[in-house]
């Protein structure tokens, strides 16, 4: 990715150089982020870091790459990317899979998959043992909502032996509906918004309530750190800026999100997708105790040691090499 420098000048050049404002003398840095998802509201500190100027402010020019890769975090430790947004269990399969990539600043704090069923004409479940002999519907195998599955049936000491479990996509609604499914697997920040919009109000069980797994944040490759530190630093203190907004001006921010959302024309639609954000930020709020973007340490282990024992990793690697709480911290926004 290009880094801008400011080039040497010497003599007449230099004193020319001293006429411009030094806002104008250096050119702001090229920053990607890989998001593997088209344009939606829980990008929505993402851009209004970049409409309220906190990226041009801290010499960053951003862009927002929405390309459904399948490598993403493989693109982002190679530099075709700066930043990925992934979740921590994802940036634990890539780093054990070889992509240098650390995991550099928190967006949610808990975990934002779990169940969900009808609460009308749906099956009764309370607790994760319910779910056995249970039809239930994930993504894909591999995928966050598969994982989120194994996590609630290993709490309950189950295995996939147990369920049926049946690949829907990302039709979890309509599956339920058309009895495809008992359950179906989701991102609880999401789908349960969209049910109840269209007529099917649903009961959820997270998966953070039983298991303590890393949720999504922002990733960059080892070599972007030592290249260029002050560039994640910038860039990180810059978003956690615009968490931080989005939490306190949620209503401004919507709107400044509906701009990338042309797609959005009906009011209902928008007022679904408002109250999808309201959803998103109850999974962002500012750790007690701690700045925007500091991410818990002791979730990192535990899903280390998750994804090892359901064999989605072959090697352990260390959580220091996986993830810092550094940049964060240095940024200190509360």
């Amino acid at each position: 990715m290009p880094h801008t420098r400011l080039p040497r000048v010497a003599g007449i050049a230099a004193l020319a150089l001293l006429a411009f404002p030094l806002a104008e003398a250096r050119a702001a840095t090229d920053v990607t982020v890989g998001t593997g998802f088209m344009p939606n509201v829980q990008f929505a500190p993402y851009y209004v870091a970049q409409d309220l100027g906190y990226y041009k402010a801290a010499g960053l020019n951003v862009k927002m790459n929405y390309d459904r890769v399948p490598n993403l975090l493989q693109m982002v430790a190679g530099g075709k990317f700066t930043f990925g947004a992934s979740s921590g269990d994802t940036a634990i399969i890539a780093k054990s899979a070889g992509a240098d990539v650390r995991y550099v600043a928190a967006q949610y704090q808990q975990y934002p998959v779990g169940a969900m069923w009808l609460k009308n004409g749906g099956p009764r479940i309370t607790k994760p043992a319910d779910l056995k002999g249970k039809r239930i519907g994930i993504s894909a195998p591999g995928s966050s909502t598969d994982y989120g599955l194994r996590a609630l049936l290993k709490s309950a000491g189950l295995t996939r032996k147990d369920v049926k479990i049946v690949a829907v996509g990302f039709t979890e609604t309509e599956a339920l509906v058309n009895k495809q499914i008992d359950v179906a697997m989701t991102f609880t920040d999401n789908e349960p918004v969209q049910a109840a919009a269209i007529g099917h109000p649903v009961n959820v069980m997270k998966v953070a309530s039983y298991v303590n797994l890393t949720p999504n944040g922002v990733v960059t490759g080892a070599e972007e750190i030592r290249a260029h530190r002050s560039v994640v630093a910038a860039f990180v203190k810059a978003t956690m800026r615009g968490e931080k907004y989005t939490q306190q001006h949620p209503d401004a921010a919507f709107k400044i999100a509906l701009k990338r959302l042309p797609e959005l024309v009906s009011q209902k639609a928008i007022d679904t997708q408002r109250k999808v954000l309201s959803a998103r930020l109850a999974y962002q709020r500012e750790p007690k105790g701690h700045p925007y973007g500091w991410s818990n340490p002791s979730g990192w282990p535990t899903t280390v040691n998750f994804l090892r024992g359901i064999s989605a990793i072959k090697a352990k690697p260390s959580v220091s090499s996986v993830f810092t709480n550094v940049f964060a911290e240095q940024a200190n926004v509360r």
